[in-house]
């Protein structure tokens, strides 16, 4: 049992709330959670995760775990880490929201870089800098503050609030056959994913780039800590062991992390036999690490375009991943994006209805009715791209608010250019992140709804938004307007109607 020293007012590391990614003031000092929790063996009896304060057995020494994890960060071997050479550059600058995001991805090795780089600059422009981020409710004082206190501020705005690391909180039970092996799974996999949800997107993308990153460290820790707590479990009831064969077949299809502690306790205790060897943490990450490092790899336009769209990851990554009701984790996370870096490379709202309806004229090449008919490959990647450019508009309206309206110039572009497959898809990703703002009401008000066939940008909105009798108002534009069709309620008229749900959509006109 660990001793705790006598008179010793502070606590220790594990005693208290641990935060990641703070960085120290100075990296010789740094604790990192990952290790304060190795050989900690815990004088509190465990609890159940539905019962807390519940005790379930008595305390559980902390054997080896069966399944070992390597804290060490992938390998990225790259000839050039060219984002570390631009963030000096950018920390020099003088564009605060790219020194924001900077310090918020931590895109470089040491944490004190853009400390000592902030301190080294003028006053008036760290002053400048910190008035322009600081909050309208924040009541700092900043000219009662010294020129590091201003610094020291300023770091704290940019980074984002610290994520109290979480225990592993669920433990086996000495009475199983009250629970079902269903419901143990179930259990396991809710405490793994809770864990997985602390760790935030910039440091999975810190970590994938090679650095030590506390937060994911923890979160190895805590499911090699599962496996000790197994082993000590099934060498106190050796009868309950063969019950946990059933729940790693139920774990197969959920998190791969709290499976493969599962699995790598049953081997261990050859409860079950296998001739492949234990998967490494490091294979198991590979679906969030390899696509960041390609990004890194295949795109080196510069880091303040990274920064940007590593903003608007972080928007996807949380939406499919902390949450998503069923998160897909054979699937790898998709961070390269063809239309975002079309999005970020158009100069204005015109230029980028220019692309997307040059893009879009060409993709319509060779649809057909036989292709709504049959749903072909044509139809069905036309669909595709325009549920891809729903969500890539909702994820950067999002990320960056500001990009609303010139999504709506736009959209306004694209509707002169008779572009409708192109329009209806932004405007729908439009009202997905801002249905306040682009609902009906707020559109086109009751009062005026009568004449809105005149009333010009917004009476275009309100057309192909309204979804009444199968878009109805739409279709009659299209009638009148023929262009790129929105596809969706022409499917629906052909299952309908049939064929003749589809007359006067062909041929499609030249834009």
């Amino acid at each position: 049992m660990a001793q705790f020293p006598e008179g010793n007012g502070t606590p220790f590391l594990w005693q208290t709330a641990q935060f990641f990614d703070a960085p120290a003031e100075d990296d010789s000092v740094q604790a990192y959670p990952a290790e304060a929790m190795a050989g900690y063996i815990s004088e509190t009896p465990p609890t159940t995760h539905d019962s807390p304060g519940t005790v379930v057995s008595g305390p559980l020494p902390i054997s080896e775990p069966p399944f070992q994890v390597d804290l060490k960060p992938p390998r990225f071997d790259v000839q050039w880490r060219w984002w570390e050479d631009e963030a000096s550059f950018i920390l020099r600058a003088f564009a605060v929201e790219a020194i924001k995001r900077l310090v918020q991805f931590r895109l470089y090795h040491d944490d004190n870089l853009p400390r000592s780089i902030l301190r080294s600059r003028d006053a008036n422009t760290v002053t400048a800098f910190l008035n322009s981020l600081l909050p309208p409710n924040d009541g700092t004082v900043v000219t009662e503050l010294t020129h590091y206190d201003r610094v020291e501020k300023l770091l704290s705005l940019c980074r984002s609030k610290d994520n109290e690391a979480r225990p592993w909180s669920w433990f086996p039970t000495s009475t199983p056959n009250e629970i079902g092996c269903e419901a143990v799974a179930r259990d396991i996999n809710d405490e793994s994913y809770l864990q997985f949800k602390t760790v935030r997107f910039e440091a999975w993308v810190h970590y994938s780039l090679g650095y030590p990153t506390p937060s994911v460290e923890w979160f190895l820790m805590q499911h090699s800590q599962l496996s000790s707590y197994l082993v000590d479990h099934f060498n106190e009831f050796p009868d309950q062991a063969y019950k946990y064969v059933e729940v790693e077949k139920h774990l197969r299809s959920c998190n791969p992390f709290a499976h493969q502690a599962v699995l790598c306790t049953l081997k261990a205790k050859r409860i079950l036999e296998f001739d492949d060897s234990p998967v490494s943490a490091h294979r198991l990450m590979r679906f969030l690490t390899i696509p960041i490092q390609n990004l890194f790899t295949t795109q080196q336009n510069g880091l303040i375009r990274m920064l940007k769209k590593l903003v608007v990851l972080e928007v996807r990554f949380n939406h499919i991943y902390h949450q998503g009701s069923d998160v897909k984790w054979d699937s790898y996370f998709e961070a390269e994006s063809p239309l975002l870096d079309e999005f970020f490379e158009a100069s204005s709202p015109r230029t980028l209805a220019r692309s997307l309806t040059h893009s879009d004229d060409r993709d319509f090449t060779g649809l057909c009715l036989q292709s709504i008919v049959t749903e072909d490959s044509i139809f069905r990647r036309l669909t595709a791209n325009w549920d891809n450019l729903c969500t890539v508009t909702e994820e950067c309206c999002l990320a960056y608010p500001d990009l609303i309206d010139y999504f709506k110039s736009c959209v306004q572009d694209l509707y002169n250019r008779r572009n409708y497959y192109s329009a209806t898809a932004i405007l729908h990703g439009l009202q997905k992140a801002s249905p306040q703002r682009f609902s009906f009401n707020l559109l086109f008000p009751a009062t005026s709804a009568t004449s809105h066939g005149s009333a010009g940008f917004l009476s275009n909105f309100f057309d192909l938004l309204d979804a009444a009798n199968n878009y109805a108002s739409y279709r009659k534009i299209l009638q009148n307007r023929p262009g790129l069709p929105f596809l969706r309620p022409h499917a629906i008229e052909y299952q309908s109607h049939g064929e003749r749900g589809l007359v006067g959509l062909f041929p499609l006109p030249d834009l």
